[in-house]
């Protein structure tokens, strides 16, 4: 059975729930984020109503509810509910008459077929808490937009929410439990890039090392992670014009970071900026800008690793790989793989310092994040600030053995900012670092994060 990784605080809380009823939870995520293997890991050894909705009818969704039912609850006669009023007064008596969990996953679809259930739920919702009537009710859904909806201020669960967890990707310490722990921390970096933090992806793609998952798991036609992007973004419901969203996609991986620079690229004259909005909530792309003062222009980038990865390389080759050229772009992707690891590799590195980096190694600081002249003719990788002074800097090499070379352009980078970043703590992420730069590191006090201290 496939373990449940990097979800144990919202393990530990949900069981916690159900322990203490009633509760209402309301989980929110993305697609293929793994919210309903979190329901079932965590509350699947109780008495529990599952019903996993999806695109029809009330009366479908009704339906299914029934032999849900049946199904968990042996000897209960046969039922039909004529309406959720119905069904939801029969499953609060069954919790009345024995503790019970009720999840309702994929709510969005379940409030498509009938607009008024988030307000049939609230009514039944507060006689519950009034009557202490032991039942956990848990609302799951992907559409992020809608179920942050539930929870705002005028919405009839407004308030009412116990716990709402918003599922993240996991980040790359959780997804390298995934691989084979033979594999090298650089190949766990790897598959991290590809891949990204999304569970399903790295159970789709099983343990071994990144290249032969591209070759096998999302070059071929019919695998899982083929059309993988394509498939999420046509089933968004807010998403119009998909066509339109996967240009702006293939113009971010191709290297337009500036919003004129994706105009001109796309040719999108109109609602640009709300399609870029929309893709940010959908957390596909991030607006990034500088940390710290005097920095330039934000820029956009695409969020997600695998969308970077599968627009960088594999939307613009689909022609060929219908052909079933799969070779031929398999050895492109092996020759500029080194460069696109570039990016997620500075990810990784930020995520170190910000989470997992030993306590009081380095200054402390409020803001972590990257910068950029408004020149655009320098660019530090990694900048943390202490009420907007630069505290440290740090440059990220995706080489085998870094050289000396990269601390001295991180001295001059670091005059460069001038006197608030004079006394800034150094340091350099790379695979692995030359002798000459190990020597200079030593003398100056720099610090030299290697691939394996990322997972140390």
């Amino acid at each position: 059975m496939q373990q449940l990784i990097g979800r144990e605080d919202e393990q530990r809380r949900l069981a916690e729930a159900a322990d203490h009823p009633p509760q209402l939870i309301v989980i929110r995520g993305r697609r293929r984020v793994g919210k309903s293997f979190l329901i079932h890991r965590s509350l699947g050894d109780r008495r529990q109503i599952s019903l996993q909705a999806d695109e029809q009818e009330e009366s479908g969704h009704l339906e299914l509810l029934a032999e849900e039912v049946a199904r968990a609850l042996p000897g209960t006669p046969p039922l039909r509910f004529e309406d959720w009023d119905e069904a939801l007064r029969f499953l609060g008596a069954e919790a009345e008459r024995e503790p019970l969990v009720l999840v309702l996953d994929e709510f969005q679809w379940l409030l498509q077929a009938q607009p008024a259930l988030d307000s049939i739920v609230q009514r039944h919702w507060d006689r519950w808490q009034r009557a202490s009537t032991p039942l956990t009710l848990v609302l799951s859904g992907s559409a992020l937009s809608l179920m942050e909806g539930l929870l705002d201020h005028g919405s009839p669960l407004f308030g009412r929410a116990d716990y709402r967890p918003l599922l993240e990707p996991l980040d790359y310490r959780s997804t390298a439990e995934f691989a084979s722990p033979s594999l090298a921390p650089v190949e766990w970096l790897r598959r991290h890039a590809v891949l990204g933090g999304t569970p399903q992806y790295q159970v789709w793609a099983g343990g071994s090392r990144v290249v032969p998952i591209i070759e096998s798991r999302i070059l071929n036609k019919g695998e899982s992670l083929y059309e993988e992007p394509l498939h999420l973004l046509r089933e968004e419901q807010r998403v119009r014009e998909p066509g339109t969203y996967f240009a702006i996609l293939w113009a971010i991986a191709g290297g337009a970071s500036r919003f004129n620079e994706i105009k001109q690229k796309t040719h999108i004259e109109a609602n640009l900026e709300v399609m870029l909005a929309r893709l940010e909530e959908l957390s596909y792309v991030e607006r990034r800008v500088p940390v710290g003062q005097g920095g330039g222009r934000p820029s956009y980038r695409i969020r997600d690793p695998f969308f970077r990865f599968w627009f960088r390389y594999v939307f613009p080759s689909r022609s060929r790989l219908e052909r079933g050229r799969v070779a031929e772009v398999l050895a492109e992707i092996e020759a500029d793989l080194d460069t696109f690891m570039g990016a997620a590799f500075e990810d990784c590195c930020r995520d170190w310092l910000g989470r997992h980096a030993p306590a009081g190694a380095f200054p402390h600081f409020d803001a972590l994040g990257a910068w950029w002249s408004r020149t655009g003719d320098m660019e530090i990788d990694v900048v943390a600030t202490s009420k907007e002074k630069p505290v440290l800097l740090g440059s990220c090499k995706w080489s085998a053995k870094a050289p000396a070379s990269v601390l001295d352009e991180l001295h001059d980078q670091q005059r460069r900012l001038g006197k608030k970043a004079a006394d800034a703590t150094l340091v350099i992420f790379a695979r692995g670092f030359a002798a000459a730069l190990v020597r200079q590191a030593k003398n100056e006090g720099a610090h030299l994060v290697s691939a394996a201290d990322l997972f140390s």
